[in-house]
Formats: C-alpha cells, structure tokens, sequence
C-alpha cells in the first residue's frame, strides 16, 4: 500500500513538472516571438519614415516619365511602327534607373492572340533584353485596371524575372478616338521594401533556431509525458487485472465463508426446548465476527467473537478460531477450557498481534444451568438484563493466561442475546452510535429471528445510507425447560463396590420390561449402565474413603433416562477422548473404551457437577411400532 501511495506521488509530481515546463517554454516562446516583432515593427517603422519621401519623389518620376513618352508609344502603334515603339522604351530605360522593365501589351483581339513584349535591364551583363510576353496578362490586374484609368500602380509583388518585390504603373494606350489600344507598364523595383523583407527573413531566421531547440525540447517532454501516460496505463491496466483476480478469490472467499455460517440442523428443529437464530453481515467481502452453536450430551455449546481488524487477515484468524473452536467441542465441556486453550494455541505464532474477544457458553438443557466464560467480549443479554461477566483478556493477546469460569441459572422461556460490537457501535451520518439504550428497547421481541430481524431493522433505519463500518453479528439463543412428565421411576443406591453391580443388572431388566425394550436392547442399556457405575465406584472417591453411588430410572412414553450421581472427586467422561477400536488391543491406550460402548448404546449421555456431585445423565428413545 505504501509503495503504491510512494508510485502515485511520484507520477503526479512529474506530471506537474513536465506541465510547468511546457508552460515555461511556452512563456519564452512568446516573450522571444514578442520581442522579434517589436523589434522587427521598429525597424519597419524607423525604415517607413526614412523612406516615405523617396517613394513619393519616386512615384513622381515614374508618372511624369511616362506621360512624356505616352503620346509617341500611341503614335507608333497607331503607325504600326514597331521599330520606333522599341527604340523609345529602351531610351525611357536608358535615362530612368528606378525603372527596371517596361511591358507593351497590345489588346487582345477576336481571335484571342496575345501580342506584347517586355523590355528589362540585365544587372549582371549591363544591357537591356527583350522578351515576348508568354503568359496571359489579361489575367494580370496592371492589365486589367489600367485598360479604364489614367494610371494604375499595383500592389506589391514577386516579379518572374527578378527576385526583388515589384511595383508596376500602368498607362492605357489609346487611338485618336480615345480607344485603349494597349497598355505600357512600367516595372519600379521596390528597394525599401525588398531591403525591409530580408531583413525580416534575417529576424526569423535567427530567432527560429531557439525556438526550434524549444519545441524540440517541449516535443521531448511531450513525448516523456506520454510515455509515462502509456506506463500508467498499461500499470492500471495491470492493476485492474489484479482487482478483478482478488475480486474473483474474495468471491470464492465471501462463498466459503457464507458456508461457514451456522445453520440450525433438523436435529434442533426437532427440539422442543431451544430455538435459534442468528445474523452475520459483514463490512467488507469477508469479514472477522463469527459465531458458532452445537449440540453434544445434552449441552448446547456456543460462542460469538470479534476478531481485531477487517478484511481478509480478519477473516482467516476467524477460520483458525472458528475450526479451533469446533475441534475442542469434541473433548472438551468446560468454557473456560475451551478459551484457555484456543487462546494458548493462537498467541504463540501471533506476528501481527492480532486477538480475539469472545463469549463462549456451555447451557445444560435439562437443568438450565448455563457456564460461561468470556474474552473482553460484550456481555449477553439475558432476557431484558445483561449478563455478569469477568471481562478478561481477549483471546491471542497474551499466552498462558488462564480464564475465569462462571456459572448461572437460566430461567425457562427466557431469550439470551449475543452480538458484537458492530451493532451498539454502528453510526449514522452524524457520528452517533446506535447504543446499549436502543438495544435494549428492542428486546422484547418474540422469538429469536423475530428479535434479529427487529434489531437489524432498526440498525438500518438509524444509520441510513452510511456505509457499514465494521462487522455485525448477533446470535439469539431461546430456552424452554422440559417439564418432567414421568410416569415410571425407580431409584437404587449401591456402595462403592463392584460385588453389587448385579443389583444393578435387577434394576435395569425391570425398566427395560416395564418400557418394552427387548432383549437386546436391556443388554445394551445394561452394559452402558453398569461401565459407568464401574467408573463411578473405581475412581471417583479417593482410596480408602467410602461412598456410593445413586441410579435413578425415569420414563415415559418417548424415552427412558437413567441419572447416575455420586458425591466423589470431579471426572467429566465425555470430555474423554474416542478410542480408536479399529486398532488391535495391545496398540490401544487404557481407558476410553467404556464410554465408546455408552455413546454407542446410548441416545444421548449428559455431564454436570453441581453442588458438589457428579451427575450422569443417560437417555434412549423407546421405539414405537405401528
């Protein structure tokens, strides 16, 4: 990012210099263009003024030189005396130096023939030279404007002959009945004006060198700017496919994490007692909230978090947290264990210092009790109050850090609410923050989709058309405890001894009989039954300390639960870890295959220490034939 900000600097601060010299070089071509024509209009001016009185007195002479000789050129045309015609123009030629040349042009006849000629001086042999006339002078206007006028001088022009500017004054020929006849034209070099336009071509000459230097330089840098142009383009080009590649991976990415929302199974839909929902959306194409929900032994285990940053880097770290939050649900039941451990893993390799707040909670259905543990995540809201927590540390910050664990009661048909800052801290145009205060006021919606789709829908109303500026999740939880509707119940209480574990085998043959269960099934449930109160009375009170060990039967038309509770040291055996009976006996760990056979025979098996006992709850579904 910094590299492409340094390339973008470094692109417009060429782009204004190159401007500014072209502009430089533009400001001295006309200060240098200025000062040639002011120099050259002084010139002209202090040559006018010099030269007006010449060109008048010249003017003058030409007039009255060929007044004197027009009645003898109209006598010897009129005598057709050719000879006569040519002697009195080269002596007019002779004693007139500003006259150069003199043309004698003969009216055009019926059948179009041109009849003149043109006498001029050689400067280089000294002499005159006669010429015939070969072009169309009716097309000329000393020609054509003399034919009606007394006498004509003409504009300035290049002559054929010479390489000097020209003026000629023309008088119309004419016979004895006033009719023109011909016109004679006398050729006046224009000195004054010649002299001035080379003088001119010299000013230009010499000031075209610098500017030519100038426009080579400014078609240089013309030229380097639109170099840069093409490199800019072609890297914008470049760049473009770039975006259009990382837009096509964030697609795939956006893709993968919307699979990656928790979706309520038909196995919750089948669930009287919990009802879920929850809302991801995030600022960005991917983003770092996640929140997570699964159900395993009765215990309905859930979590949100709020990874630091936007963006792809949030995203990941949320992959690694959200799979490393799945993999521990499989061992581990403890809240405070999940994090402890989540947070150890992610703060070793954590480069880019980069953490997690998070809420986890571990709800046990059948009793309501909800542990919890929580990471500087914001506090749950249970009902309309929200819930106590210990803040600590957001998971990732530090290693070794041990989280608090906390426990609660949640009362029946009560809504527990969790989101992440993204809603309290969404703004609208003016900077204000949505808050806790109008959270709250949307609280008492009914159920858990009703209550996210209010909630979202005030978010939006209150920020408008401001762009989301940070992750938004929510994740609401609805609890109904199951009333007991028992209509059988056994109890049986045994020592700490493995001799009266056929008393158990007695009781567990009675409810299998009295629910219907067949003969398989009551061996399954007894060998279930009786690797757990093995358990129980091999490890769970120290040595030498007596106990015992209370099994209670409970049915009814949907199943039957066997609640197994002892007063012995904590042991949890559904955070143990599943043996891999596929491997030969002698290659398989000690322990571990007791409660393989329990979750095999079993429907569901459930954990809780409360009030210092251990209590083991198992169920199995009574299958109905129609």
């Amino acid at each position: 990012m910094k590299t492409s900000r340094k390339n973008q600097l470094r692109s417009i601060a060429v782009l204004i210099i190159a401007a500014l010299l072209l502009e430089l070089i533009t400001a001295v071509q006309y200060f240098s263009t200025r000062r040639g024509i002011t120099m050259q209009m002084t010139e002209m001016a202090q040559r006018d003024l010099s030269a007006t009185n010449r060109t008048a007195e010249l003017k003058k002479d030409v007039e009255e030189t060929m007044a004197q000789i027009l009645p003898d050129i109209e006598r010897f045309t009129a005598n057709q005396d050719k000879d006569s015609l040519r002697l009195i123009i080269r002596e007019m030629l002779g004693k007139e130096q500003q006259v150069v040349g003199v043309d004698y042009c003969r009216l055009v006849g019926a059948d179009g023939h041109h009849d003149g000629i043109y006498i001029y001086k050689e400067e280089e042999q000294g002499g005159l030279t006669e010429q015939v006339i070969d072009f169309d002078y009716t097309k000329r206007s000393w020609y054509s404007r003399a034919i009606d006028s007394d006498g004509f001088w003409s504009e300035p022009y290049m002559s054929n002959y010479k390489v000097v500017l020209m003026c000629t004054f023309s008088r119309a020929v004419r016979n004895a009945q006033g009719e023109t006849v011909a016109v004679l034209g006398a050729d006046v070099p224009m000195k004054e004006l010649s002299a001035l336009a080379s003088q001119l071509y010299d000013n230009q000459k010499r000031s075209l060198l610098p500017v030519i230097l100038l426009q080579i330089l400014g078609l240089g840098i013309l030229a380097f700017i639109i170099h840069r142009y093409v490199r800019g383009i072609r890297r914008l080009h470049d760049v473009n496919k770039e975006k259009e590649r990382i837009a096509g991976e964030l697609s795939v990415a956006q893709g993968i994490q919307e699979a990656m929302k928790p979706k309520v199974s038909p196995s919750f839909a089948m669930r009287d007692d919990i009802d879920l929902h929850a809302f991801l959306t995030p600022a960005r194409e991917v983003g770092g909230d996640f929140c997570d929900f699964s159900i395993r032994d009765e215990k309905l285990f859930f979590c949100i978090g709020d990874v630091s940053g936007k963006g792809v880097p949030a995203a990941l770290v949320m992959a690694v947290a959200r799979a490393s939050f799945r993999m521990l649900l499989a061992r581990e039941s403890a809240p405070e264990r999940i994090i402890t451990v989540m947070n150890d893993t992610m703060a070793q390799d954590n480069d880019y210092n980069m953490f997690i707040t998070m809420f986890v909670g571990v709800l046990d259905l059948p009793t309501g009790r909800l542990h919890y543990s929580n990471a500087g995540h914001k506090a749950p809201y249970v009902g309309n109050e929200p819930l106590p927590v210990e803040p600590n540390l957001p998971v990732g910050a530090f290693n070794n850090y041990r989280f608090s664990a906390q426990e609660t009661e949640i009362p029946s048909d009560t809504t527990i609410f969790l989101y992440t800052d993204g809603l309290t801290e969404a703004e609208d145009a003016m900077h204000n923050q949505f808050g806790t205060a109008r959270l709250e006021e949307h609280l008492k919606a009914g159920s858990p989709r009703e209550l996210i789709e209010q909630m979202t829908a005030a978010v939006s109303d209150f920020v408008g058309n401001t762009e989301q500026s940070d992750d938004l999740t929510m994740l609401a939880i609805h609890y109904i405890r199951q009333a007991s509707d028992s209509h059988f119940y056994r109890s049986l209480t045994l020592p700490c001894d493995v001799n009266e574990i056929p008393r158990l085998a007695e009781m567990v043959e009675e409810v299998c009989e009295e629910v219907g269960f067949s003969g398989t099934t009551t061996m399954q449930i007894n060998l279930a039954l009786e690797e757990a109160v093995v358990n129980v009375m091999n490890y769970a009170y120290p040595a030498g300390l007596e106990g015992e060990v209370t099994i209670e039967a409970e049915a009814n038309s949907e199943r039957v639960k066997f609640v197994i509770t002892d007063s012995g040291q904590p042991f949890d055996p559904t955070t143990k870890e599943e043996v891999d009976i596929t491997l030969p006996a002698e290659e398989r760990g000690i322990g571990g295959l007791g409660i393989h056979l329990i979750r095999k025979y079993m429907d569901s098996i459930n954990y809780e220490r409360h009030e210092g006992r251990n209590i083991l709850t198992l169920r199995k579904r009574i299958e109905h034939l129609d």
